[in-house]
């Protein structure tokens, strides 16, 4: 069984880590949207640069949570026991506010800027968002936030996303706390247990690599290949773990697999990070001709600092990418050879990008 993954539920403390603006605690963290914080010592909280929100000001201490809205909807809060308690939700330009000058008071009928332990607000996708909570004795904190986190489309083994005929794929800012473990677990070979993941499927046109990422911490999550007799499995008991060199049953942010034609796969990437980007290169799978350039060579690979082009033809312009689509390096060459230093990308997958003449062709490169 893969290893558990890092817990993030919340436990009491002395004093509240979130007692300024600049230290809100994020509710993209809460599982399933829902937190319980217990026993919060509001009275040890401090008040410096709380105060000065437009349109409702408060300047007394007390905590912060921060979330940006992935969908519509509505978030209440509350405090229990409350003595003369305060809450009030505030919109921002961003989640990295520093002081109260930069909150604007949310003016709907149920956040009042008053006294009471209980508020909510209508918040829109995409919108950035503080709570304000204050209260004279230690208290317990209740959020349901589940109405502005969306639940990832392919968070099952039944509903994953079909890859198919795609050469890359690309799913950005995945709310992965909101993603579930109901019946993915239970493959052969390698058990996922209860890692809240999301899954993706695809079937082989040729035999050739395909290559799958996550922009996170590589200790803090899993993705895995499994085999399935067709793209209708339904629970983690239809998949089968693909036992090669570079897809092992352990944790790791980067994995690949050698596809055989015909054959259906599942990825599952699951990941304890708030947030994921996660993506999947199958250009190696497509029955499709890869463009080339004549006369083009590349060495070493794997890189570890430099990489020696060499072409019979003027290179006019080279590119790196990584597995999130996002460019890392670009540079107009105008001869027939380059050296490039790539010492500050860090270790895994890049896709080259290489013109000449009027014709572009993408490289696999691995940075070790």
């Amino acid at each position: 069984m893969l290893i558990a993954l890092l817990s993030t539920g919340m436990t009491a403390y002395a004093q509240p880590a979130n007692d300024h603006i600049t230290n809100a605690t994020d509710l993209a963290w809460s599982l399933g949207g829902q937190l319980f914080d217990q026993g919060v010592a509001f009275t040890e909280a401090t008040s410096t640069g709380d105060g000065g929100q437009q349109g409702c000001g408060t300047g007394v201490a007390g905590i912060y949570y921060k979330f940006t809205a992935t969908v519509s909807g509505m978030i209440a809060a509350q405090i229990e026991p409350a003595s003369q308690g305060i809450l009030v939700f505030y919109s921002a330009p961003d989640p990295y506010a520093e002081t109260g000058e930069e909150l604007t008071h949310v003016d709907q009928a149920t956040n009042p800027c008053d006294n009471g332990n209980i508020a909510s607000i209508m918040a829109e996708a995409g919108g950035t968002y503080y709570l304000f909570m204050k209260n004279n004795i230690d208290a317990d904190v209740i959020i349901n936030a589940s109405g502005v986190f969306q639940v990832p489309a392919n968070d099952q083994i039944a509903n994953a996303t079909s890859l198919n005929g795609l050469e890359d794929y690309f799913d950005d800012n995945v709310n992965m706390m909101m993603a579930t473990y109901e019946n993915d677990f239970g493959q052969l070979g390698c058990d996922s247990g209860e890692i809240r993941a999301v899954w993706y499927k695809f079937t082989a046109q040729i035999d050739g690599e395909v290559v799958a990422g996550m922009g996170t911490d590589p200790n803090q999550s899993a993705v895995v290949f499994y085999e399935a007799l067709d793209e209708n499995a339904e629970t983690g008991a239809d998949l089968i773990w693909v036992n090669q060199v570079n897809n092992p049953c352990d944790e790791g942010n980067l994995r690949s697999i050698n596809a055989e034609a015909g054959t259906t796969y599942y990825i599952m990437a699951g990941t304890s990070n708030a947030y994921a980007d996660i993506s999947v290169n199958l250009s190696g799978i497509l029955g499709t001709h890869e463009q080339i350039i004549e006369g083009f060579n590349f060495y070493p690979n794997p890189v570890t600092n430099e990489i020696n082009l060499s072409a019979t033809s003027e290179i006019d312009h080279v590119s790196f990418y990584n597995l999130l689509g996002q460019q890392v390096y670009s540079e107009k060459v105008g001869s027939n050879s380059k050296y490039i230093h790539l010492d500050h990308l860090s270790n895994g997958m890049y896709i080259m990008s290489v013109s000449s003449e009027g014709v572009t062709a993408n490289y696999k490169i691995v940075k070790k």
